[in-house]
């Protein structure tokens, strides 16, 4: 019996300092989330004051336009590149198309060299 009055006894001291602990934390976390929905209405007075909301909504549209200049900007600048290269490609093809039929279509020259020397 004294063994069971032990534990009963143990288990039960450890139940109530994990109560107090439990209620403890709750009632940080509440004096947390008060400071901190002080903090939010707090700052957000201070911004609406200053304007900034609508100064960085002009910033985020500025550059938003900004970034869409720039992409269409770099898209037609990589067309031209592929327009110049695909160009290239194609007159360096013609050239050696041009070099290589005039060496297949070279007409073949015989030459006759006289090896007989006059001897008079």
């Amino acid at each position: 019996m004294g063994l069971s009055i032990f534990f009963n006894s143990l288990f039960g001291k450890a139940k109530k300092t994990t109560d107090e602990t439990i209620d403890k934390a709750t009632e940080i976390a509440v004096e947390a989330k008060e400071t901190l929905e002080e903090l939010a209405d707090s700052a957000t007075k201070k911004l609406d004051e200053l304007h900034l909301s609508e100064k960085v909504d002009g910033f985020v549209k500025t550059a938003k336009e900004k970034a869409s200049e720039a992409a269409d900007w770099a898209e037609e600048k990589a067309h031209e590149v592929k327009d110049a290269i695909e160009d290239v490609v194609k007159k360096t093809e013609e050239k050696i198309d041009e070099l290589t039929k005039d060496k297949n279509e070279a007409p073949k020259t015989e030459e006759k060299i006289d090896i007989s020397k006059d001897k008079e």
